[in-house]
């Protein structure tokens, strides 16, 4: 993806240097003036954030070169990455874009005023304390989902007469033994908000395999067996049936909710359960793993509040969530501590995760902690991410700094996060549960601009997935024995590339 120009400031009058300054007087004036605006020292946020931009600029040579020739500020596609991340508030610690939260002796005075003691004021506050459930418009969307639209109402979309490739999970247990390749019809008809996809891509994840071995189960959601599997992917729309608005046939989608049955090469779905992503703004096989790279994202971003030159650790991270944790820490400036399981081949794994951007690449075993301070890493992390639990977790949570955080976002090994008394008392640290499907159904408005930082990064290369291809109808047998193997640094991803047949 090509830089973006834009103009700027005169950078040099920011820092209050001459045009011929050397960097160490650039360097020098700019430790002045931030010891001295600094919004933690009671500066403006806004004086303070064209001092960074500045410096950004004239300490890079390359930048400086170019700005002094055009007198424009050179945008990578790693600076609109900053800029955007959290809002925009990631390059100062003070977050101007927090929602401010009134404490309890603002509130005392609030009451005590007059104008706030009528009916009409009790009332509005109390319908602002209800937040956005306090107001609920009910539209023909909302009475069509609540009570569907009758048969007869509307004209069904006729399908072709195709049997389709499946891989179809007959009942709880271990997958190889009850999963089972073959074909099936699709529907003959799209009924109403329904559309007919095919399946381009499809991941092996360890939801995956989870829901197969307990016959269905996803979280709060569940289908009976037998049913097929696959939870992820990405899909492009064929035909769309009645009273489908916002999606057209060669739309590229990605699955909104569990459960719906993937591991085939076409599939019916219900135009609210997908999410539409903007065709050819990312690789299609990075796409099938966009949940993961949105998961990636929002952990760093909605957690410990971080900043430049905190440490992250995170297990399981030659996974894919990992893999993006890693690289997008790169590209934030975070220290990563990369937590890796019991590897054959360990030192090619870490290598490849210090390419990656990994300050440090560990053996999930032992103690983390003396581990860290043995290779004199003694910055320590405020955020953890735990995607093993079990013991991993309690050596996660043994690292992290006073009131750190860990989050809770899978359990590869199917154990629950332990933890010692200590941790909680001594250590004082938090521990929160993440489910990125929960996140994207809570905020359909973000997704966009979320899709749209991850698009760009991907685009330019700075943010991938590795992955292996396996047809899925001629070597899913394959694909699933190695989506089996903890040591793969990959994501198996299921290919379409045959429909299926038509019959008569």
């Amino acid at each position: 993806m090509a830089d973006e120009n834009t103009p700027g400031p005169d950078l040099y009058a920011a820092l209050g240097v001459a045009r011929t300054a050397t960097d160490t007087e650039i360097r020098r004036a700019f430790r002045n003036l931030v010891s001295k605006v600094h919004p933690d020292k009671g500066g403006d946020a806004e004086t303070f954030r064209k001092i960074q931009q500045a410096y950004e600029v004239l300490s890079d040579t390359a930048k400086r070169a170019k700005y002094d020739k055009t007198g424009k500020v050179v945008r990578s596609v790693e600076d609109e990455f900053m800029d955007s991340f959290a809002g925009g508030s990631f390059r100062d610690r003070v977050r101007r874009g927090e929602v401010e939260k009134i404490n309890l002796s603002e509130q005392i005075t609030v009451r005590q005023d007059k104008s706030n003691q009528s009916h009409t004021a009790g009332f509005e506050a109390w319908m602002r304390s209800r937040g956005t459930a306090g107001v609920k418009v009910f539209t023909s969307d909302d009475v069509v989902e609540q009570y569907g639209v009758a048969k007869g109402s509307y004209d069904e979309i006729a399908l072709p007469r195709i049997n389709a490739h499946t891989v179809r999970c007959k009942r709880a247990g271990a997958p190889g033994e009850v999963l089972e390749a073959g074909q099936e019809a699709i529907p003959q008809v799209l009924e109403w908000g329904e559309v007919l996809l095919s399946v381009r891509y499809a991941p092996i994840n360890p939801a995956d395999l989870y829901s197969v071995q307990t016959g269905g189960l996803y979280g709060e959601d569940s289908v009976d067996p037998p049913f097929i599997a696959g939870h992820d992917g990405v899909a492009v729309v064929v035909k769309v049936g009645p009273g489908v608005k916002a999606l057209a046939e060669n739309d590229w989608v990605i699955p909104m909710k569990p459960n719906l049955g993937t591991w085939r090469s076409l599939a019916v779905a219900k135009e609210k359960d997908l999410l539409r992503v903007p065709p050819d703004s990312v690789p299609l096989e990075q796409a099938a793993m966009l949940r993961e790279a949105i998961a990636a994202y929002r952990l760093l971003e909605d957690h410990a509040a971080l900043k430049p030159g905190d440490a992250v650790i995170l297990n399981a991270a030659n996974g894919t969530v990992g893999q993006m944790v890693v690289q997008l820490c790169s590209l934030l400036r975070l220290r990563a501590i990369a937590v890796v399981s019991g590897e054959s081949d360990f030192e090619k794994t870490a290598a490849w995760l210090r390419g990656l951007g990994a300050e440090q690449v560990l053996l999930d075993s032992g103690s983390i902690k003396m581990e860290l301070d043995k290779a004199k890493f003694y910055a320590k992390p405020k955020l953890a991410l735990d995607a093993v639990g079990g013991a991993s977790a309690m050596r996660l949570a043994d690292c992290l700094a006073e009131g750190g955080q860990l989050v809770v976002y899978g359990s590869v090994s199917g154990k629950s996060p332990q933890f010692t008394w200590r941790q909680w008392v001594f250590q004082s640290i938090q521990v929160k549960g993440f489910n990125v499907r929960r996140w994207m159904k809570e905020n359909k408005k973000k997704l966009p601009a979320v899709l749209e930082s991850l698009a760009k990064l991907m685009s330019a290369g700075k943010l991938r997935a590795e992955f292996t291809e396996y047809e899925l109808h001629s070597e899913f047998e394959e694909a699933l024995d190695h989506a089996q193997d903890r040591g793969k640094n990959t994501k198996v991803l299921l290919k379409v590339t045959d429909v299926g047949a038509q019959y008569d």
